[in-house]
């Protein structure tokens, strides 16, 4: 019986995942299409802000991809924010091999990046995590799901780095039931606890990111702080 719910289970696996997918984008999409529309009959601009509408595009590119405003505030977080999302960029470009039949020769020095990504990541989350736990402020202010998404993160690179060095599983299936969430044609999921391990907490962060605070930098751009300018 207990084979028989792992088969069954592997392949809802797939429909399951395109499900949360669909989910993820669609209530996404349907959060910047409210922001988009909603009135700013006036600027609010934080200053010291543009004048131009170069210079509105200058501070959000610099807002979003060098965290700027966290940079003055707090070298120590600044710090570990550009080491956790750049490590988990790095981390999805490593993962982007499972999106390919054929692995491309341009891929092979990106897999290289696979260790220092995981390492800059984990260190990120640390940082981050300690912030939460051992100063007052931050402590007083942070709520639950604070905490569940940098322990949903630590999970998934974790378990990740286990799946690589310490429990391997056959990629090629792996990567077969990934490509068939996508297309629609749906593959078994490997039947092995590390993949469940590393695919639950990928799910559920894609559940939770859509209304949670971690669509803060999606959100960078609508908001009218960052992009109205000195008129």
């Amino acid at each position: 019986m207990s084979e028989r719910a792992g088969q069954l289970a592997g392949h809802l696996a797939g429909p399951l995942l395109t499900l949360v997918l669909c989910w993820s984008a669609g209530a996404l999409l349907w959060r910047m299409l409210h922001w988009a529309r909603t009135p700013q009959p006036v600027p609010v601009a934080l200053t010291p802000a543009p004048r131009t509408r170069g210079g509105v595009l200058l501070r959000l590119t610099t807002e979003l991809f060098a965290f700027r405003s966290l940079f003055r505030a707090s070298r120590t977080t600044w710090f570990a924010s550009v080491a956790m999302h750049y490590g988990l960029l790095g981390l999805l470009l490593v993962h982007a091999r499972f999106l390919m039949p054929v692995l491309p020769a341009w891929m092979v020095p990106v897999l290289q990046i696979s260790g220092w990504a995981t390492l800059v990541t984990l260190a990120g989350i640390a940082v981050l995590a300690a912030r939460r736990l051992l100063i007052d402020r931050m402590r007083w202010i942070s709520v639950p799901s604070d905490h569940l998404h940098l322990l949903l993160l630590g999970t998934i690179v974790l378990s990740g780095s286990a799946l690589k060095r310490l429990w391997p599983t056959d990629l090629h299936a792996t990567g077969q039931f990934l490509r068939g969430v996508l297309s629609l044609d749906w593959q078994p999921l490997p039947a092995h606890a590390g993949v469940w391990l590393h695919l639950g907490p990928v799910a559920l962060l894609l559940v939770v990111f859509p209304i949670s605070k971690l669509v803060h930098g999606i959100g960078i751009p609508f908001a009218p702080t960052w992009n109205t300018r000195v008129r």
